[in-house]
C-alpha cells in the first residue's frame, strides 16, 4: 500500500520493486535531478544492453508528432523487457507542449491514447511490454497550474505521474551521507548539519538543487584529499557561497545581541561584491519569512504544520522555516514588524539620496 503524501522517489522505488510501473509515465517536479535520475534508471532497467539500440527510442521534441509516438509504441521490444519510448521535456519550462500538440486535436488524441494505455481494465495486455516515458521541465506556479489542468497531464492518472518535490530534511541528510560513504569518507553528524545549514538547498531565491549539491559534495570530497574524514574546513572551502546564508547569520547574530559579528558579516558581503540593494532585498525577505512563521505559530499552528504550509505556498525548505521561526521568536512579532518597517524606510532613504547606501545599512543594523 502507498502511504498518503509519500515522496515520489519512494513511490517509484516501490513501483519498480513490485513491478507496477505503468505503460505511460510522466516524470516532473521541482527536483530535476530526480527527474533525470529516474528517467535514466527506467530506460536502463527495462532495456537490455544488447537490444538497447533498438528497444530504446528518444523522440526529438521539436519534430515529434502524435503519429511518431503511436508508430514507435506499436512495435514490440526485440529482446528487452519493454520497448521504451522517451519524450524529454514534453512540457517545457513555460508549461507548453511540442508544437504539433498545440492544437486541440493531437493533444486530445494523445490524452486518449495515454489513458487507454494506463487503463488496467482495457484489456491491452501488450501495453505491459511498452513504456512511454515523458518528462516535464520545472515551471513557475502559474504555468504549473496550466500543465496540471491539461488533458494530457490528467490522462496519466495518479499512478502514472511521479512529481518529484524537494527533499525534506531527513532525506536531504541521507542524500549527503550516501555520497560521502560512496566516496569512502568518514564524517560526523555535525558535518552534515553544516552542509544543510550553509548550503543553498531549499532556498527558493537562488538556483540550487540536487545537481548543485552533488557537485559541491564532490568538491568537498576532493578537498579532503587523503584525509579519511571530512572536516569543517573542507566544507567551508568547497561549498558554493550563498549570500543569503550570511544574511540569515547576520540577523541571527543581531537577535543574540552580537552586533559586532553582524557588522563583520555585512562588511564581508559588500567586499564579496553584493550591492546594497541586493543585500537589503535579502534582509527584507528573511525578515518577512520570520514574521510569517511567528504569526502562524501565534495562530496555533505547530512547527510541522507551519513547515507544511510554507513549503506549499512559499516553496521554502523545512530546515529554513525552522531556523526562521527560532530566530524570529527571539525578536517577537511586534519587534519584527518594527524592524521590517525600518527596512522599508532604509530603501526609501537610499533611493531618495537622503543617506549613502552603505551608511544606511549600517545605521539600520545599529538601530535594531
Amino acid at each position: 500500500m502507498r502511504e498518503k503524501g509519500e515522496h515520489a522517489f519512494i513511490r517509484i522505488e516501490k513501483d519498480i520493486r513490485e513491478g507496477r510501473i505503468p505503460p505511460a509515465v510522466l516524470l516532473c517536479g521541482t527536483e530535476e535531478y530526480l527527474v533525470h535520475h529516474y528517467g535514466k534508471d527506467l530506460a536502463v532497467r527495462f532495456t537490455g544492453e544488447a537490444g538497447r539500440a533498438i528497444d530504446l527510442v528518444r523522440l526529438e521534441r521539436e519534430r515529434v508528432t502524435f503519429n511518431d509516438i503511436v508508430e514507435n509504441m506499436e512495435t514490440m521490444p526485440l529482446i528487452s523487457e519493454r520497448k521504451v519510448v522517451c519524450l524529454p521535456d514534453f512540457f517545457d519550462s513555460k508549461g507548453k507542449m511540442p508544437k504539433a500538440f498545440e492544437g486541440k486535436d493531437d493533444a486530445a488524441k494523445l490524452a486518449d491514447y495515454i489513458a487507454e494505455m494506463n487503463d488496467r481494465n482495457a484489456g491491452k495486455n501488450l501495453s505491459d511490454m511498452l513504456l512511454l516515458m515523458t518528462a516535464a521541465r520545472q515551471t513557475d506556479s502559474r504555468d504549473e497550474t496550466a500543465v496540471r489542468r491539461s488533458a494530457v497531464y490528467k490522462a496519466f492518472g495518479a499512478e502514472g505521474v511521479y512529481d518529484f518535490d524537494m527533499l525534506d530534511d531527513a532525506r536531504l541528510r541521507g542524500f549527503i551521507e550516501k555520497r560521502f560513504k560512496a566516496g569512502g569518507k568518514q564524517y560526523r553528524p555535525g558535518i552534515v548539519s553544516l552542509i544543510v545549514r550553509e548550503g543553498g538547498y531549499g532556498n527558493k531565491n537562488i538556483d540550487y538543487g540536487l545537481f548543485n549539491l552533488e557537485n559541491d559534495l564532490k568538491k568537498i570530497i576532493a578537498h579532503s584529499g587523503g584525509n579519511p574524514e571530512i572536516l569543517p574546513d573542507d566544507v567551508m572551502s568547497a561549498l558554493t557561497v550563498n549570500p543569503e546564508n550570511n544574511i540569515f547569520a547576520m540577523i541571527d547574530a543581531i537577535s543574540r545581541n552580537r552586533k559586532d559579528e553582524a557588522f563583520r558579516l555585512l562588511h564581508n558581503l559588500l567586499v564579496d561584491g553584493s550591492s546594497e540593494f541586493q543585500l537589503l532585498a535579502m534582509i527584507t525577505k528573511q525578515l518577512e519569512l520570520m514574521l510569517e512563521t511567528c504569526e502562524l505559530k501565534e495562530s496555533g499552528l505547530s512547527l510541522p504544520a507551519i513547515q507544511k504550509e510554507l513549503k506549499k505556498t512559499e516553496k521554502v525548505h523545512e530546515f529554513r522555516i525552522r531556523k526562521a521561526l527560532e530566530t524570529g521568536s527571539r525578536f517577537g512579532r511586534r519587534e519584527l514588524r518594527r524592524i521590517l518597517t525600518s527596512a522599508y524606510e532604509v530603501e526609501l532613504n537610499i533611493k531618495t539620496g537622503l543617506m549613502p547606501a552603505q551608511l544606511a545599512l549600517e545605521y539600520f543594523i545599529a538601530g535594531i
